[in-house]
């Protein structure tokens, strides 16, 4: 055999596994052992250590076995590993999505407490539950024109850009509906400091343009294609929105 070979002990050493695991890995058939010696003890070989490399490397990202099995170690190492990262990628911002939906449920909590107010517990438990299935994916797929792409790149050129802003306008929304829940005037302060808020995010990502606002306004009127859980929030949200701002525009 021209290739090194590598013992169970040695490759588990070299990647800070357990033997056992790189067992359970053969076992499996994720990772099989290339052979066994006379001893029948397994054995590996460079090849199978370059595998071994990609398979700690997605475990890490948080990968189920069978996954990384299905999808990227019985094809090449090339193939198929970009589609795999891109959905995992995803994964993470939905994660990133959930923990954000209960920040802004705990500022808005805070905020109506400092208000004298009682807030809507049972509306923010149910945003939670329903925020938190949200797949942000959806909005890869969504139909936008060829106009409305170029407006959007041009405020939001990547997808942090977009993903910021995807998290203020929730932020912002679930305030709204809770204020209104919780039986905040249009024109108390917090209020107000909601609509400023709103105002500013626009702005940032219109420039202050009308035709890009209408851009907006667009996507706006398609909620049908929006994950449900969005079109609920903003349906919630929008009443005590349009009030606030309004009262916030007059001054």
């Amino acid at each position: 055999m021209s290739e090194k070979i590598i013992s169970t002990g040695e490759a588990a050493k070299l990647f800070g596994l357990t033997i056992r695991a790189l067992q359970h890995y053969d076992n499996i058939g994720i990772l099989p052992a290339s052979g066994r010696t006379e001893g029948g003890r397994r054995y590996y070989t460079e090849s199978d250590m370059v595998k071994l490399e990609h398979l700690v490397f997605y475990r890490g990202l948080g990968f189920p076995l069978e996954q990384i099995k299905d999808k990227l170690l019985d094809e090449s190492l090339e193939d198929g590993a970009g589609d795999l990262l891109a959905r995992q990628k995803m994964l993470l911002y939905n994660q990133i999505n959930n923990l954000q939906s209960g920040i802004s449920a705990i500022e808005a909590c805070q905020e109506i407490e400092e208000a004298g107010k009682n807030p809507p517990w049972m509306l923010l438990a149910t945003f939670m539950q329903f925020l938190g299935t949200v797949d942000l994916s959806v909005w890869y797929s969504f139909d936008f024109t060829d106009e409305q792409k170029q407006i959007f790149t041009e405020h939001l050129p990547t997808t942090d850009d977009a993903l910021d802003f995807y998290m203020v306008w929730k932020r912002l929304s679930i305030k709204a509906a809770a204020f209104n829940e919780a039986g905040i005037a249009p024109d108390e302060s917090i209020a107000q400091k909601l609509a400023a808020d709103w105002k500013a995010m626009t702005e940032k990502v219109t420039g202050g343009n009308v035709a890009h606002q209408s851009a907006y306004l667009e996507v706006d009127q398609k909620r049908a294609s929006w994950n449900p859980s969005e079109r609920e929030l903003i349906e919630k949200a929008e009443p005590f929105l349009q009030k606030a701002i309004e009262i916030y525009n007059s001054k």
